[in-house]
């Protein structure tokens, strides 16, 4: 995947409007400013080297 991918803004009225948020409010702007900003702070995830790591199989619930 491209490493400067961002989400377009038809993008995400299609993500929205499938999901069934309502983006033609006021606030559908405000919404798609915070979901880029969100997946724009994911990247630093990307460095982390998790290649000899073993994935966590089970949970248990502190105080179970």
């Amino acid at each position: 995947m491209p490493e400067n991918l961002r989400l377009s803004k038809d993008a995400f009225l299609f993500i929205a409007a499938s999901a069934g948020i309502d983006v033609s409010s006021e606030h559908g702007e405000d919404l798609f400013a915070i979901v880029q900003a969100t997946l724009a702070g994911l990247d630093s995830l990307k460095v982390i080297d998790v290649t000899d790591t073993e994935p966590n199989m089970s949970f248990a619930p502190e105080g179970a």
